[in-house]
C-alpha cells in the first residue's frame, strides 16, 4: 500500500444495499477499518433514539472490521441551528452519535455546517455554531471521542452547496480557536478544500496540528467523484500529504449519492490508484 497510510473504507455509497453485503465487500477488498455513516437503512440514529450499537460492533468484528470514525449524515440537523427546538434536537443527535462512536470503539466523530440557513448573517451563523460546539465538547471529552470539523461546500458549488460558512481553512481555524477545546479538531476533505481555493500545504500550515483525519476524494464544483473522474490532481495531493509529514488515516468516504448503483466502484478506483503509487 502506497506510503503506508491506514485506509478507512466506508458504507457511505452503499445506502441502497443491506449493511451485511456492504461489510462483506469491504472485507473482501482487504480493508480492516471504516469511517462509518449511521445512515438508513444501515443504522438508525436520531435525536430521540438509537439502534443497537453492540449488535453493530459484533457485525463488524465478525468480518475483521472496526469502526475508527463515525461520520453522521446531517439530515435536518445543523451545528448552525438557532437556539430553540432545532438546536436542542441537533445537540441530542450529535450526543447520541458520540455515544455510538464510543460504543463502537471509534475515537472521532466528523461533523460539518451542512444545513445552514443561507438568509442569516455570516457572523450569526458562526456564533450559533460556536455555541453548539462549545456545548458538545464536554460530552465528547467524557466519552473520549474527538469532534472533527470538516469543510463543507459553499456558494461556488451551486448544485451541491451545503453552507455559506465553515468551508475555508482560515474560518475553520478561527472556529477551533474560538471554541478552544482539545476535543475539537478538523478533518480535511480534499474536494471541499479545493472548491474554496485552499491547498494542502496551506491547510497544514494553518491546521496541521489540528488535522486528525484526511478524507481523500476527487471531485469538482458539482460534487465528489471517484478517483480519476474529477478534476483534482490526486497524485500531487498524495505527494503534498507526504511532504507535510501527515501520518494519520485516509478516509475513503465519498459523500453524495452519485455511485449508489455501483457502490464499490469509488473504493476500487482509489485502492487501485494507491496500490500503484497514486496513479490509475
Amino acid at each position: 500500500m502506497a506510503r503506508n497510510w491506514e485506509l478507512l473504507g466506508s458504507n457511505s455509497t452503499y445506502s441502497h444495499v443491506p449493511l451485511e453485503a456492504c461489510l462483506d465487500e469491504l472485507a473482501e477488498l482487504g480493508l480492516t477499518a471504516l469511517d462509518f455513516v449511521p445512515q438508513t437503512p444501515h443504522f438508525w440514529c436520531s435525536h430521540a433514539e438509537m439502534g443497537d450499537a453492540a449488535a453493530l460492533r459484533r457485525m463488524l468484528e465478525e468480518r475483521g472490521l472496526r469502526a475508527a470514525v463515525v461520520t453522521p449524515p446531517p439530515y435536518r440537523y445543523s451545528i448552525t441551528a438557532p437556539a430553540g427546538m432545532q438546536r436542542q434536537a441537533t445537540l441530542d443527535h450529535y450526543r447520541r452519535c458520540i455515544l455510538l462512536a464510543a460504543s463502537l470503539g471509534a475515537d472521532r466523530v466528523v461533523l460539518g455546517a451542512e444545513g445552514a440557513c443561507w438568509d442569516l448573517e455570516r457572523d450569526r451563523l458562526l456564533d450559533q455554531a460556536a455555541e453548539l460546539l462549545d456545548r458538545l465538547c464536554p460530552t465528547a471529552a467524557a466519552a473520549g471521542v474527538k469532534l472533527l470539523l470538516m469543510p463543507v461546500l459553499g456558494p461556488d458549488a451551486p448544485l451541491v452547496a451545503q453552507s455559506p460558512v465553515l468551508g475555508p481553512a482560515e474560518e475553520i481555524l478561527g472556529m477551533i480557536r474560538r471554541v478552544d477545546s482539545p476535543w475539537l479538531g478538523t478533518c480535511l476533505d480534499t474536494n471541499a478544500m479545493s472548491v474554496w481555493g485552499d491547498d494542502i500545504p496551506g491547510w497544514f500550515a494553518r491546521l496541521g496540528t489540528c488535522t486528525d483525519l484526511v478524507r481523500l476524494c476527487d471531485g469538482n464544483y458539482h460534487g465528489w467523484r471517484a478517483w480519476g473522474e474529477g478534476c483534482l490532481p490526486m497524485d500531487r495531493y498524495l505527494e503534498q500529504l507526504e511532504a507535510t509529514g501527515y501520518r494519520g488515516e485516509l478516509s475513503l468516504l465519498l459523500p453524495g449519492e452519485r455511485y449508489v448503483d455501483r457502490p464499490g466502484h469509488p473504493l476500487r478506483q482509489v485502492l487501485a490508484a494507491l496500490r500503484t503509487g497514486g496513479r490509475t
